[in-house]
C-alpha cells in the first residue's frame, strides 16, 4: 500500500493522534504484523482485540490505534471513538488518497461471480484489483480498499450484508464511481423483512456514489426496474428478459451469445451493435451476471474483443459452480451458499445435464430465511421436481423441500437429518452416467456430502 502518516490516519478518522509514524500497512490481526504497520484491534461479539495491542507493539507494530482513551502504549497512538467504524473512514481517506476507479458489487445472488467476470473483463483494459475470497464485509471491504496503489485503475469492490445500515456504511468508505446491483432475492429475509426491505437494503449502495457515478441494475427485477428514475443518478439497465433493457443478450444452442446494445452510450459499440461471447461456466443467470460486467466494461471504455476475451478467461474456483467428472458421474458442485433464487438457477442448469443418466439434486437447507423458510424451500422442491429426476434433501427443512417436489409429482425425494445416511442412500442409488448436483447454504456444509460419496477424506 501507499505511504501514510498518522496524522493523516487522524485526520481521515477524526482520531486524535499521540505521536508520529510513517505507515505503509494495517493489520487486524496480532500475530501478522507487517513491517511500519498500524495495528487497528477490533471488537467482536466474543473478544476484543484491544486485549492484544500489546502482543501487537511485541510483534513490531509501528502504531496503534485503540478506543481505550486511558490506555497509553509505548508507540504512536490514534485514539478513534470505535475502532470499527474508524476501520472504514481511514480507507475512505486512503481510497481517496490513492485515486483511481472503484466498481462496487452488490446484490442477493451471483455478486461474487459478477465480481469475479467483473474483474477479468476490466484486467483487459486497466490495472485492477478485487476483493479476495469473501472479504466482503465491514472488516473485509475496508481491507480491500487498503490495498490500493496510486497504480490501481480499477478496484472491483464487492458488499454483502445481513441488515440494513451495513451497505450504508461500507460505500461510505469505497466510493464507487459505478455501483452494480445484480438482483433483488430473499436471502437475509429473516432481518430484513421482505423483499422490499431487502432492495432498500441494496440500494443503500448508492448512497456513497461519486455525483458523476453510474449504477448498473439487473432490469429483469421489476423492484429495481420500477425505481431506475428515481434515484437521482445515471442508471443503466440489462437483462435477458427484459428486451427493453440498456443491454440485452440473445442465447445460441451452442452455448455461446450476442451481447446486444440497445441503449447504452459507448465509445466501442454503437448503439445497435452487437457481439458475441461465450464463458465457461453454464446457465442464464451467469449470461445475467455477465451482462453487468459487460455494462461495466462499456463504460470505462474497454472495447467488445477485450470485453469478450475477459469473459472467456474466466474459471469457476473453489466451492462455486464446479463441474467436472469423477468415478463416472457428472459432478456439479456449488456449495458456497444458497438461497431460493440460487437453488432455482443451479437446478436449472442440472436439468441440461446428463442426457444419457438421471439427473439428482442433493441439496442442504437454506439459512437466514426466517418466516419465508417453508415457501422457500418448497419453492426449493418444486424446482427439483421440474429438473431432477430424484431428490435428496438434507438439514432441518428437507421435510419441506421434499413436500414441495411432490406437490410437483415427484416420488422420488427423500428427507434426511443425518448427512451420513444421505449418503448411504445415494451411493444405493447413483449409477454411472447420473448427475448429481451438490448445493445448500455454507452451514450444511454439502461439499463433505459430495467427499463422503466420492470416497474422499472428511475433516472433522
Amino acid at each position: 500500500m501507499e505511504r501514510f502518516t498518522l496524522a493523516q490516519a487522524a485526520a481521515w478518522t477524526k482520531g486524535e493522534a499521540k505521536g508520529e509514524a510513517e505507515l505503509t500497512a494495517v493489520s487486524t490481526d496480532s500475530r501478522q504484523i507487517p513491517e511500519k504497520a498500524l495495528f487497528i484491534p477490533i471488537k467482536g461479539e466474543r473478544f476484543d482485540a484491544h486485549d492484544f495491542i500489546a502482543k501487537a507493539v511485541e510483534n513490531g507494530a509501528a502504531a496503534v490505534m485503540s478506543h481505550r482513551q486511558n490506555e497509553e502504549y509505548p508507540v504512536p497512538a490514534l485514539y478513534v471513538e470505535n475502532t470499527s467504524q474508524a476501520l472504514l473512514d481511514l480507507a475512505g481517506g486512503y481510497r481517496a488518497l490513492c485515486g483511481g476507479k472503484v466498481v462496487g458489487v452488490t446484490g442477493s445472488v451471483g455478486k461474487t461471480t459478477t465480481k469475479e467476470l467483473l474483474y477479468a473483463v476490466v484486467s483487459q483494459g486497466f490495472r485492477a484489483q478485487k476483493t479476495e475470497g469473501n472479504l466482503n464485509n465491514e472488516i473485509g471491504l475496508p481491507l480491500t480498499l487498503l490495498r490500493m496503489t496510486r497504480g490501481t485503475e480499477v478496484m472491483v469492490a464487492e458488499m454483502g450484508m445481513n441488515h440494513f445500515g451495513e451497505i450504508s456504511r461500507m460505500t461510505a468508505a469505497a466510493r464507487p464511481d459505478i455501483a452494480v446491483i445484480t438482483n433483488i432475492g430473499t436471502s437475509h429475509i429473516e432481518f430484513l423483512g421482505s423483499r422490499e426491505g431487502i432492495c432498500k437494503a441494496k440500494l443503500e449502495i448508492l448512497e456513497g456514489l461519486q455525483p458523476d457515478g453510474c449504477a448498473v441494475f439487473c432490469g429483469d427485477e421489476p423492484l429495481l426496474w420500477d425505481k431506475r428514475g428515481q434515484l437521482g443518478c445515471r442508471v443503466v439497465t440489462y437483462g435477458l428478459e427484459n428486451r427493453a433493457c440498456d443491454l440485452t443478450a440473445c442465447l445460441h444452442d451452442d452455448g455461446t451469445f450476442d451481447i446486444v446494445n440497445n441503449n447504452l452510450p459507448a465509445r466501442e459499440l454503437p448503439v445497435g451493435g452487437r457481439f458475441t461471447a461465450k464463458l465457461s461456466i453454464p446457465g442464464a443467470h451467469n449470461v445475467l451476471n455477465a451482462l453487468a460486467a459487460a455494462a461495466v466494461g462499456l463504460l470505462l471504455g474497454e472495447t467488445p474483443a477485450q470485453i469478450a476475451a475477459g469473459l472467456a478467461s474466466y474459471q469457476a474456483s473453489g466451492m462455486r459452480q464446479n463441474i467436472y467428472e469423477q468415478d463416472g458421474y457428472h459432478i456439479y458442485a456449488d456449495c458456497y451458499n444458497a438461497s431460493p433464487d440460487a437453488m432455482e438457477a443451479t437446478l436449472a442448469v442440472l436439468g441440461t445435464m446428463a442426457p444419457a443418466g438421471r439427473r439428482i439434486a442433493v441439496l442442504g437447507s437454506m439459512l437466514e430465511l426466517g418466516d419465508y423458510a417453508e415457501e422457500g424451500h418448497r419453492r426449493a422442491g418444486r424446482a427439483a421436481a421440474q429438473y431432477a429426476d430424484a431428490l435428496y434433501a438434507f438439514g432441518p427443512d428437507a421435510d419441506a423441500m421434499v413436500a414441495g417436489a411432490k406437490e410437483k409429482g415427484m416420488d422420488r425425494a427423500w428427507a434426511f437429518t443425518d448427512q451420513a445416511a444421505l449418503v448411504a442412500a445415494l451411493r444405493q442409488d447413483a449409477k454411472k452416467g447420473d448427475a448429481l448436483l451438490f448445493k445448500g447454504s455454507r452451514g450444511m456444509r454439502m461439499e463433505q456430502a459430495l467427499r463422503l460419496f466420492l470416497g474422499e477424506d472428511v475433516e472433522e
